[in-house]
Parts: C-alpha cells; structure tokens; sequence
C-alpha cells in the first residue's frame, strides 16, 4: 500500500514539472543564436562598406590635389639615361645588365639570322660577318657582360692586358667570330692571369663606341680599365641557397 502511494506522488511531481515547460513560440525560435550572428554579420558588413567609400574619398581627393599641384607648378619629368630602356638590372656600383643583343641595331638583326652556325670543330679560322653599326645609346654606359675572353696582348710578365670580350667561348679562334658589333676590345689598366678560353666571365665597365681592326676580328664596341670577374648565376645562386 504504502509502494502504491509512493509511485503515484512520484508521478504527479513528473506530471508537474512536465507541465511548467512548453514549446517555444515562433517569435521565441527566431530570436536565437542565428539572429544574433546574422546580426552581428550585417555590422561588420556595414563597416567595410563604410571603410571601402572613405578609402575611394580620399583616393579621389589625393588626384585632384595631384593634379592642382601640377597645374600650379608644372609636372616634374623622370631624370633617365638615353640607354636605360636597352639595359636591365644595375648593381650597387652603378653597373647594369647588358644583353648582346641589345648591342646590334634592328637593321643588322638579319645579319644574326644568316650568320655561319657555331661549330666548335676544326684548327682554321673563319671569315667574320657582320657590320660596324652600333646603338649610339649604349655608348658611356656602365655595363656588365658575361662571356668569353680571347687573349690578344700580355705585358713583360706575361699578364694579360688586353682582349677581345665575345658571347660565346672559341670565338677567333676555330670557329666564326661574332659580329663587329657583339665583340668588346678591351684593355686592362693592371694585367691579370689569362683565364680559360671557356670559363665564362663577367666584365664590368663603361662601354665606347670604337672601333678597332686587327688580323684576328673587328670590334665596334671598346671598354678601358675594365674589370673582369667569374660569372655567377644569381637565380642558380639564390636556389642553391634556398636548399642549404
């Protein structure tokens, strides 16, 4: 009996506490989380549209101001070489890349086209082809070239002191010798050790144009105390380095 009464109290308090809770309300549901967020979403958005409009003001304001400043005191023009158009990048002394290319004028470019192929075969020394035309504006122009050296002078201690600078090795020697105006002649102002015909080398210096004639080949180009130094690939540099 006294079973009996305890199961059915305990049933009314079940029965109770069922009925103090009920389903949410339609409006109840809609203000949950979700709004709050989507809320908070329409700020933010809010904001950058607001920031995006001012960044575009003063974008605006910063070219009229621009322009009046130029109307009232005239635009100021870029301080550029006459050759810096035909060059690529200058190094910390003032020296920049120079393509052989850019050293043959657009009315010789047929020239290379029909030039003798490059065969490293053979003792005898071909005929060079080619024209003396240069590009007037590389002409006292600070330049580095990578190539080859052919020996022509040494001094009493069997330095070096001058040569012809080419784009590819054996040049003059048993093979074409490249155009008049893809050649260098060069001298040294302090003789140095004759390097390999086929290492290749960078020459730095400030590029005439010259010419000089000897039994060997023509050259259009000059350079005097210039400086030679092993060529480096800076690209192969920089990915070796990224792998150590």
């Amino acid at each position: 009996m006294k079973s009996a009464i305890v199961f059915a109290a305990c049933m009314a308090l079940a029965l109770a506490a069922c009925s103090g809770t009920s389903d949410p309300s339609p409006a109840e549901a809609s203000a949950g989380p979700a709004a709050s967020g989507t809320s908070a979403l329409a700020a933010a958005q809010a904001e950058a549209d607001a920031t995006r409009a001012a960044r575009a003001k003063a974008q605006v304001d910063g070219i009229v101001a621009a322009r009046a400043f130029a109307a009232a005191h005239g635009t100021p023009k870029a301080i550029t070489s006459a050759g810096a158009a035909l060059l690529g990048q200058t190094d910390e002394d003032g020296y920049a890349d120079l393509d052989w290319s850019r050293m043959v004028p657009p009315e010789d470019v047929k020239t290379l086209e029909n030039a003798p192929p490059v065969l490293h075969v053979g003792n005898q020394r071909m005929k060079q082809v080619g024209t003396l035309h240069t590009v007037a504006e590389l002409d006292h122009q600070k330049v580095k070239l990578s190539g080859y050296v052919v020996p022509l002078e040494s001094d009493d201690d069997g330095k070096m002191v001058e040569f012809f600078f080419v784009p590819f090795y054996g040049a003059c020697i048993h093979v074409p010798p490249p155009p008049p105006n893809m050649l260098v002649h060069v001298k040294l102002a302090k003789g140095i050790d004759t390097p390999s015909l086929y290492d290749p080398l960078t020459l730095k210096g400030v590029l005439r144009t010259e010419v000089t004639q000897n039994a060997m080949a023509s050259s259009a180009y000059g350079m005097q105390d210039a400086t030679l130094m092993p060529y480096q690939n800076r690209d192969a540099d920089r990915l070796r380095r990224a792998f150590e």
